[in-house]
């Protein structure tokens, strides 16, 4: 089964390396590897603060260390100690695939010990192919994903087992030393390892205090179903309190050797809002376990302890917000930030409820779970029900919990489908089964009664098991092959940018001069590119670049006023500001993003305004984005085109004057120059116009023009970006042609040289005479 998920999650190797290199998916996985490739060089230190995002003024990094200093200490392994950067990325590109195979293992052990062995080997063959979990753990999904899954099961497996043994063994305080001594030493040994295995998710992912908070949650159902069934708890007690325990043991010295000034207190880094947060949930816990006990010693009704215990817990967060507000506001965000509802979250696709994209769909849920999210849910109620009738066995109470804790995150925002693959890999496994067995024995029923027989039967108890779990393996295995389309759409085209995008970035790296201290981030580089934020990770990556904006949402805010002003003289004070040099466009940010960056701007945005008021409408409220990327940046000042990718999906009629289309590049690159000023004589209060043709080195040609009114006094000044000798880039501008109007027989030839306009010099040229 291991070989086969691992096969499986290596069929989008042969997609990643198609190129020559590797090429990893989604966005993220390329900034793990920017930190990997420090790391090799650092070990096992890596990025802290990175002058290459948020630039000029970098940005401090709250990922965890643990993820990429892995891969670095493989990627030493395997290169000998000094890797080349081929090793570092097949290396890295490799590791999502072992952590995402070897995550069968606990999913095996989940559902063997909640219900039975040929559940766990159903789960085992779902968890390999469910989408939601292939995404994060295919070759190249260099996400710190896989392994919070991985980490979270196995810690939630060793805590399943705790809780099993020690409740068979009716463990209280008290009889420990009346148990065999080695009998006690498995649920502690077992708790100890959880403590561990999250101690590590803490190192991995700034969200792992989701999988902490979890423990105190369950403690609070199972105190409940107990006091229901009145029987004592401590055998729960003891193993979330040695986990506590053991967490706290461990973070406390490895946070406050790596405190960072000013970041004592935040949740979005590795700070002592761990530690507090660890005690606060131990102390919790205690408080839980006390009042359970009072009412049980007392007899008080069961139904009053959920009661009081929501009760004390407002009173407590309301004493939490006086006696320790930075800690508070700190958890508030944290609470904010995973229910969706916090600021620029709303922006973001992935952060969306997984139900709704502008109106109720389930097409998030078909592409993430296909058929296992129908079977899985049924799986959920029929376990419930299980739970009930068994009186509620503690693995099974902790798994349904864990369950519905982790469906709610995923129904506020989508990105949590990966981590509800594991339970709905084994929910689906569980109706599978249950399913099949409900079959067999109906077969059974139609069977006519058999005289007994002496004879020996042909098949042994084991056989039926092997032979009954291959049929419902065939059964899944073709499913998944034949109907599955999201499993094979996951797995054949993986989410790596467009052949578009890497084309461009691989331009500018080789047509823009180089930038110091890609590997020493701590100072500051030379000049900065301003795109939006979805693209930050894959320029900083792949054209090794700094930027104002990255996939952190850094500098967005600069960014959405840049693409949705039409002012420039607000322009050019944004590109001064961040130290801009280059400036990326692209179709879907002006099709489809458009709306957000407004919101983010600050703006009103009408969806119908796109194309008839946009394009169509009063050029001078024309969005910059726009502007540059339909228009090519014409009668802007300080922006010349310098490049344009192949692919063009987008069509638009510039001009509702006529019925013919422009094809418009999806990805377009501009540079920042000062610009070369013409400025002279004309008539009075006339329009002065310069115009000069403009073919890039792909071949397109296009005119540019600016222009400007002259004064009272006939003084006019114009600036043009585009330089007509020494043209870098390979493209070619022929001269400018300047005149006072359209029709006008006076027109003046000029050429501007590369100096002219990177040096912003002031050229005459008079087009009357004094």
């Amino acid at each position: 089964m291991v070989i086969f998920a691992f096969l499986v999650r290596m069929i989008s190797w042969f997609n990643i390396s198609a190129n020559g290199r590797i090429m990893f998916t989604g966005t993220d996985s390329f900034y793990h590897v920017r930190r990997v490739v420090y790391t090799v060089q650092h070990f096992p230190d890596t990025i802290t603060f990175d002058s290459y995002i948020n630039f000029p003024y970098g940005y401090e990094i709250g990922w965890p260390p643990l993820y990429d200093q892995a891969i670095a200490g493989l990627a030493l392994i395997a290169g000998g100690g000094n890797p080349g950067i081929a090793t570092i990325e097949m290396v890295a590109a490799i590791f999502p695939v072992i952590l995402g195979t070897l995550t069968v293992i606990p999913v095996y052990f989940v559902a063997s010990n909640i219900f039975d062995k040929r559940t766990a080997i159903l789960s085992a063959v779902i968890i390999s192919l469910i989408p939601a979990h292939l995404m994060i753990s295919q070759a190249g999904a260099t996400d710190h994903h896989a392994a919070e899954v991985l980490l979270s099961t196995a810690a939630f497996t060793l805590f399943i087992l705790a809780l099993k043994y020690s409740h068979e063994m009716k463990l209280t305080i008290s009889n420990i030393k009346e148990i065999d001594k080695k009998l006690v030493l498995k649920p502690i040994f077992y708790s100890i390892a959880t403590g561990l295995i999250l101690t590590l998710t803490i190192f991995t992912w700034i969200g792992a205090p989701i999988f902490l908070g979890l423990l105190v949650l369950y403690s609070f159902v199972q105190f409940t179903f107990d006091l229901k069934e009145k029987r004592q708890s401590q055998y729960m007690l003891i193993n979330v309190i040695i986990t506590y325990i053991t967490i706290l043991l461990l973070i406390v010295p490895l946070i406050e050797i790596g405190l960072r000034p000013g970041l004592e207190m935040s949740g979005m880094f590795l700070s002592e809002f761990h530690i507090i947060y660890v005690v606060f949930l131990l102390a919790a816990t205690a408080i839980c376990g006390i009042i359970a006990s009072t009412f049980s010693k007392k007899d008080v009704k069961w139904t009053y302890y959920p009661a009081a215990i929501i009760t004390i817990g407002i009173i407590g967060i309301a004493l939490l917000n006086l006696i320790a507000p930075d800690f508070y506001h700190q958890a508030m965000t944290g609470i904010q930030y995973l229910s969706g509802d916090s600021g620029v979250l709303g922006t973001i696709t992935e952060a969306q409820p997984i139900l709704f994209d502008g109106a109720f769909t389930t097409k998030y849920v078909w592409s993430g779970f296909t058929i296992f999210s129908l079977t899985a849910i049924i799986g959920l109620f029929v376990a419930a029900v299980e739970m009930n009738r068994k009186k509620y066995p503690a693995e099974m109470v902790f798994f349904v919990t864990w369950t519905i804790v982790i469906l709610v995150l995923t129904l506020s925002q989508r990105r949590f489908s990966y981590m509800l693959a594991i339970n709905f890999a084994v929910l689906s496994g569980f109706i599978i089964d249950m399913l099949y067995k409900q079959w067999k024995k109906e077969q059974e029923k139609e069977k006519k009664p058999q005289k007994l027989s002496k004879k020996k039967p042909e098949k042994t108890p084991l056989r039926e098991t092997i032979v009954s779990t291959g049929i419902i393996l065939l059964f899944v295995s073709i499913v998944s092959i034949f109907a599955f389309s999201p499993l094979v759409d996951t797995l054949i085209t993986p989410n790596t940018p467009s052949s578009d995008w890497q084309e461009t970035l691989e331009w500018l790296g080789s047509n823009s001069p180089d930038t110091s201290y890609y590997l020493e981030p701590e100072q500051t580089p030379e000049y900065g590119v301003l795109s939006w934020w979805d693209y930050g990770n894959w320029i900083v990556y792949i054209a090794k670049r700094p930027v104002v904006a990255n996939n952190f949402q850094t500098g967005i805010e600069d960014a959405a006023r840049f693409y949705v002003t039409s002012d420039e003289d607000e322009i050019v004070p944004i590109l001064q500001k961040r130290n801009v040099k280059y400036v990326i466009t692209d179709t879907w940010v002006t099709t489809g993003k458009l709306g957000y960056i407004y919101d983010i701007a600050g703006e009103e945005f009408l969806g119908a305004q796109q194309y008839e008021d946009f394009v169509w409408g009063d050029e001078k409220l024309r969005p910059n984005i726009i502007n540059l990327h339909f228009f090519s940046g014409n009668k802007v000042d300080n922006l010349r085109l310098i490049h344009e990718s192949e692919g063009a999906d987008l069509n638009v009629k510039l001009d509702n004057r006529s019925d013919n289309s422009t094809e418009i590049s999806n990805i377009k690159i501009f540079e920042y120059v000062p610009g070369a000023t013409i400025y002279g004589l004309a008539n009075a209060n006339e329009m002065v116009s310069a115009r000069a043709n403009v073919t890039l080195s792909s071949g397109r040609s296009f005119e540019y023009e600016n222009e400007a009114i002259a004064n009272e006094s006939g003084w006019y000044e114009l600036t043009v970006p585009y330089s007509t000798t020494e043209i870098p880039y390979d493209s070619i501008v022929e001269p400018y042609y300047v005149s006072m109007s359209e029709n006008t027989e006076d027109i003046e030839i000029i050429s501007i040289d590369e100096k002219d306009v990177t040096e912003g010099n002031n050229i005459r040229l008079d087009l009357i005479q004094q």
